[in-house]
C-alpha cells in the first residue's frame, strides 16, 4: 500500500510542477517572441490559463493531505481535547461536503459544456471544467485519508 501511496503522491506532484513549468516557459517563450517582433504565441495565454485550473484543482487535494489550506485554529486550540475532537470531525466533513459539491457541479458543468469550445484551440471546455470534479474527488479522498489516520492517532492537531 505504501508503494501505492508514493506513485499516487508522485504522479500528483510531477502533475504539478510540469503545469507550472510548462505555464512558466510557455509565457516566457510568447512574450520573447513578441519582444522580437514575431507576434508571440496566440494560443499561449489561453493554454496557460487552463493549466493553471488544472494545477489549482490537482493542487487542492494535495494541500489537503499535507494540512497547508487556511484554516482558523483559534477556536479549537481554545477548545478542550474531547470537544476539539468533534470540531474537527466536524470540519472535515464540511470540507467532504464542499468538494462532493465541487464533483456534482463541476461533472455537471464538464458535461454541459462539452459542445463549447475554447477560442484559440477549439477544444471542448468539458477538457478545461473537467478540474472541478477531479480537484473535489481528490479533495475527498484525503479528507477521508486524514479522518482514518486521525482516528488511530491520540490526538487530532496533527490533521487541522
Amino acid at each position: 500500500m505504501k508503494g501505492l501511496d508514493r506513485f499516487y503522491v508522485g504522479l500528483i506532484e510531477l502533475l504539478i510542477i510540469c503545469g507550472l513549468a510548462g505555464m512558466v516557459t510557455l509565457t516566457f517563450t510568447s512574450t520573447a517572441f513578441r519582444f522580437f517582433g514575431y507576434g508571440g504565441i496566440f494560443w499561449a495565454e489561453e493554454v496557460t490559463r487552463y493549466i493553471s485550473i488544472w494545477v489549482v484543482f490537482l493542487a487542492a487535494g494535495h494541500g489537503v493531505r499535507y494540512g497547508i489550506h487556511l484554516s482558523v485554529d483559534l477556536i479549537t486550540a481554545a477548545v478542550p481535547p474531547g470537544p476539539r475532537k468533534a470540531l474537527i470531525i466536524f470540519s472535515h466533513l464540511m470540507v467532504i461536503l464542499f468538494a462532493g459539491l465541487l464533483v456534482y457541479y463541476g461533472t455537471q458543468l464538464a458535461i454541459s459544456n462539452y459542445a463549447q469550445q475554447s477560442a484559440s484551440l477549439r477544444m471542448p471546455m468539458t477538457y478545461v471544467n473537467a478540474a472541478i470534479p477531479v480537484g473535489g474527488v481528490l479533495m475527498i479522498f484525503e479528507t477521508l485519508r486524514l479522518l482514518l489516520l486521525s482516528r488511530d492517532h491520540e490526538s487530532f492537531d496533527s490533521t487541522f
